[in-house]
């Protein structure tokens, strides 16, 4: 081959990449898209779910696994006024679930600590048929969570978006990510409008 023949081939293969790099991106970005707003309106169908049925449900976001799905407890629950507690960006266990495991692990307990053991299931939630166990799949991932019930943004562990009967829920800034792109959703409590944001934003009340 000539010089000019390599540099005609060179030329050629430069533009195919430059037209397939745009092309490839589109096709990533368009499955995050997917992805966000499958999402989306796994959260806005919590929001209804919850109010028609009465009691507290909440949305597992599973950050390791990516994945989320439903959660439903048998009445309403509150929330501990003290919140969670979290270590190096991932929730720690309630004292009530710290509990429940000690419960399954030993037998004997005196009658407070199977009291308190009532109370604790009582207020236990169980996975609801409303979301099934879905998974972001591809390479979409959790990047973080924030929950307004939260000390900090969530990078690893579970964090859960809880819905009440009384038609609320928490203000909540989820962020997906597929290489660079970055996906943000932005969930309203009191309406649970899920407002999906092509960039990587902070919900208005978010903690820095």
């Amino acid at each position: 081959m000539t010089l000019i023949e390599i540099g005609v081939a060179l030329c050629v293969a430069g533009l195919m990449l430059a037209i397939a790099i745009p092309a490839i991106g589109a096709v990533t970005r368009a499955q995050l898209r997917q992805k966000s707003g499958q999402l989306a309106g796994a959260i806005r169908s919590m929001y209804g779910a919850a109010a028609i049925a009465g009691h507290t449900c909440r949305l597992v976001l599973d950050l390791d696994g990516n994945s989320y799905w439903s959660e439903c407890a048998k009445s309403n629950v509150r929330l501990d006024r003290e919140g969670e507690r979290s270590q190096n960006g991932a929730r720690v266990a309630t004292r009530e679930e710290e509990l429940q495991q000690d419960a399954a692990q030993r037998e004997g307990m005196n009658e407070e600590e199977k009291e308190k053991l009532a109370l604790a299931q009582k207020s236990a939630f169980a996975a609801s048929a409303d979301v099934p166990k879905t998974d972001l799949g591809g390479s979409v991932k959790f990047t973080d969570v924030w929950v307004q019930h939260q000390p900090e943004r969530y990078t690893t562990g579970k964090a859960f978006v809880y819905f009440w009967s009384s038609g609320l829920t928490e203000e909540t800034s989820i962020h997906l990510a597929q290489g660079d792109d970055v996906f943000s959703l932005i969930v309203a409590p009191l309406t649970g409008r899920v407002k999906v944001v092509g960039d990587r934003v902070d919900a208005p009340g978010q903690r820095r």
